[in-house]
């Protein structure tokens, strides 16, 4: 039961900037934010189709300061959740362990 909650959890998490949104409905500043997401997973995969999408839009509506600032959210975002993954799946190992020891 725990493996299947963990493995949810991890699905969940790691899917954050795997959206099946198309790119041209976001607005500029969840274009900016999801390229920082997708930079802050190592994404490598989407990467190329935000970087079309923001050649295709031109100029945007937000200076690049603010993109700036949005795609490092969106990477301090990514290694957050990353982080907190991490801390569950260790946990659930840890417990694990535990489990396994006590022999249930």
């Amino acid at each position: 039961m725990k493996k299947l909650i963990l493995g949810a959890v991890v699905a969940v998490l790691l899917s954050g900037c795997a959206s099946e949104k198309p790119l041209s409905t976001y607005d500029d500043a969840g274009l900016c934010t999801l390229k920082g997401q997708a930079m802050g997973y190592g994404n490598t995969e989407i990467m190329p189709k935000i970087q079309a999408e923001f050649a295709r839009r031109g100029k945007l509506s937000i200076s690049q300061d603010d993109c700036n600032l949005y795609s490092q959210t969106g990477q301090q975002d990514a290694r957050v959740r990353m982080g907190t993954t991490n801390n569950i799946i260790n946990q659930s190992q840890r417990s694990q362990a535990i489990d396994a020891i006590r022999g249930y």
